[in-house]
This record gives C-alpha cells, sequence and structure tokens, in this order.
C-alpha cells in the first residue's frame, strides 16, 4: 500500500479509501491509485483491511450460489453484487457443485460465516431449511430466489406458485388439454418441483390431462418426452427451465419434429439471451428487483445485528419476513393453439 501510495503521490490513507466503496476520494485520485496499483501488481487484502479498521461486520457480505453457470443464477449473482456495491457493501460468493443434493451447500455457507462476513444470502436449489438454520450461528442468513416458509429464515423470492398457475392458464387458454410435464425430484431442485407441481394442480382443476416424464438426465427425458407426446397426441410440453426447454427443441429439430406446429413447448426462467429471436414462451423472472430488494432488507438486518439488544439479530429472525415477487410471461412461437 505504501508503494502505491508512493507512485500515486497520494497518503496511505488515500489509497486505504480508494478500496473502500462509498469512501470519498476525488476522480483523479482514484484514477492514479488504480493505474499504480495495476502496475504494481497490488490487490487489496479485504478481510485483513476490514479487521483493522473494523469495518469487515459491517460491509462483507456472502452468498452461496447453487450453479453460477446457469443464466438464472448468472444474473442474480450480478444484480446482487451491483445492489451491494451501491450500499457500500462488498460481496464475497462460493459456488457449489449443481448435483451435490445440499452438502457443498451447507459447506459453503459455514466457509463464508468463517470469513466473518456480516451476512449471508442462500441462493440454492436444495439444501433444506433446517441446515441452512444450523449452519447459521452468528449472523443474519436470507433466503434468495428459492421457495421459503420456514419461520426462522428471512426470504425474497420468486413467486413460483404464481408462475406456475400463470402458465398453465396461457396452456388452457390456446386450447391444449393433454399436456406433458418434464418431472425432477425435490432433491434435484425444490424450484423445479413447485413450478411443476403448480402447473399440474392447476390443468388437473381444469380437467386436462396431464401426462409426467421423468426430466432425468436431461438428454434421455427429453428424447422421452418427444416419444410420449407423439405415441399419445400430447400438444403441449412443460419444461420445468428453459435450458431442458432448448435441449427439447434441438431433438425435435433432428427428429424433423415441429415446435409451435407438431408440439408446443413452454419454460421457466426467461433469462438467455436470444429467447425473443428463437420464440420460446417462458416465465422471465424479476431477478433484479429481488436482488435489490433482498440487499436493502440485508443492509437493516445487519445493521441491526450490529447494534445488538432489542434490535439484533435475535429479534430479526424472531419475525423473519417472507416476500413473494411475481415475474411475467413472455410470449413466443412455441405456443400457439391447438391446430
Amino acid at each position: 500500500m505504501d508503494d502505491v501510495a508512493r507512485r500515486a503521490g497520494v497518503s496511505r490513507s488515500t489509497v486505504s479509501r480508494v478500496f473502500q466503496p462509498g469512501s470519498s476520494v476525488s476522480d483523479d485520485a482514484k484514477i492514479r491509485v488504480h493505474e499504480a496499483a495495476r502496475d504494481l501488481g497490488y490487490v487489496p487484502n479485504l478481510v485483513a483491511g476490514g479487521l483493522a479498521g473494523g469495518l469487515t461486520q459491517r460491509t462483507v457480505l456472502g452468498l452461496v450460489v447453487r450453479d453460477a453457470t446457469n443464466p438464472a443464477y448468472g444474473l442474480l449473482i450480478g444484480s446482487l453484487q451491483a445492489a451491494a456495491q451501491e450500499r457500500g457493501r462488498h460481496l464475497i460468493s462460493v459456488s457449489a457443485f449443481p448435483h451435490e443434493y445440499g452438502p457443498e451447500e451447507v459447506v459453503g455457507l459455514r466457509r463464508l460465516v468463517g470469513m466473518r462476513v456480516a451476512g449471508a444470502f442462500v441462493a440454492t436449489g436444495v439444501t433444506p431449511p433446517e441446515d441452512i438454520v444450523a449452519a447459521n450461528a452468528a449472523v443474519p442468513v436470507m433466503v434468495v430466489g428459492r421457495p421459503n416458509d420456514d419461520p426462522r429464515l428471512e426470504s425474497i423470492s420468486y413467486d413460483e406458485a404464481a408462475h406456475g398457475r400463470m402458465m398453465a392458464d396461457r396452456i388452457l387458454a390456446l386450447g391444449h388439454r393433454r399436456v406433458g410435464l418434464l418431472v425432477a425430484p425435490v432433491l434435484y431442485s425444490r424450484v423445479f418441483e413447485l413450478r411443476m407441481r403448480s402447473v399440474r394442480e392447476r390443468l388437473r382443476e381444469r380437467g386436462a390431462m396431464v401426462r409426467e416424464i421423468d426430466l432425468l438426465p436431461v438428454r434421455t427425458g427429453v428424447a422421452g418426452a418427444l416419444d410420449v407426446a407423439a405415441g399419445e397426441d400430447l400438444t403441449c410440453i412443460v419444461a420445468p427451465v428453459d435450458y431442458a426447454a432448448l435441449e427439447l427443441w434441438r431433438a425435435a429439430r433432428t427428429r424433423g419434429v415441429r415446435i409451435g406446429e407438431d408440439v408446443h413447448l413452454v419454460g421457466f426462467d426467461g433469462i438467455s439471451d436470444g429467447l425473443d429471436l428463437l420464440g420460446l414462451t417462458t416465465i422471465r423472472l424479476p431477478i433484479e428487483l429481488v436482488a435489490r430488494e433482498a440487499v436493502e432488507r440485508m443492509v437493516e438486518l445487519t445493521d441491526a445485528s450490529e447494534r445488538g439488544g432489542q434490535d439484533g439479530l435475535d429479534g430479526a429472525v424472531a419475525s423473519a419476513r417472507h416476500v413473494l415477487r411475481v415475474g411475467r410471461l413472455m410470449e413466443g412461437s412455441s405456443l400457439g393453439p391447438v391446430g
């Protein structure tokens, strides 16, 4: 830090402030400090800096995410990062291997708590609430995006039950009465299970025939769905996520099956680039809104935890809030009226 200060022609404290979000430093000084840091290969030790300045517990937040390669999770990470930065917080993320059914996610959460983060977001698909609670002994933990009704855990999530009903209503409105659902075990994804359960219940409630088809493994599952659709005269297939819908579309193309004509197709997430050009009907998750609200609430929780006493962590957990946000239907050529 001393070397950077000398190279940039500023004080050591100015260098320190440049690397602390929300600090007041002139643009000229920021440019010179960053150029000097780049030239010298200097990377600030945020944890050590926080401990020295008494700031870590207030400014560093953690995130456990299931699979950063999934576009929905990728956008969530970026949105949380941007919202945290606006509030002068750092965000440290840990990715768990997507198909470990929970253990790696709990390990990641414990690792973050061990790094003395002020609070942690959990955006994973399978970890049971009781495991999240058990891993949290010291800091506020908030579930983001995934379903949660545990009274001990704050959450700001996508309303997947509403999304399932929304999609089912659109399918029914277009005259489809024989529908296939690609389903996966709850241990694979609580989100997928909730979406498909909601679609299934609404379709059956309105008198439609529903045929459940195993999604996993995905390539085998989508091929099986096309076989069932042809053999049982299904007019529409519902995939629990866009990447599975796109995999089915690829398989259909190799067979000469026309999506939107021979069989109709829908998905969920609405994040991947090009979905509008391709024409996939899907539900667009309100990821940016959920991320902003999650960070705002986490700032409240961590500030209350820092104050302690009546407004501290115990009070916050005792009055855990569960907020649901609804996305929007994106219509495309993959779903149309029954021919």
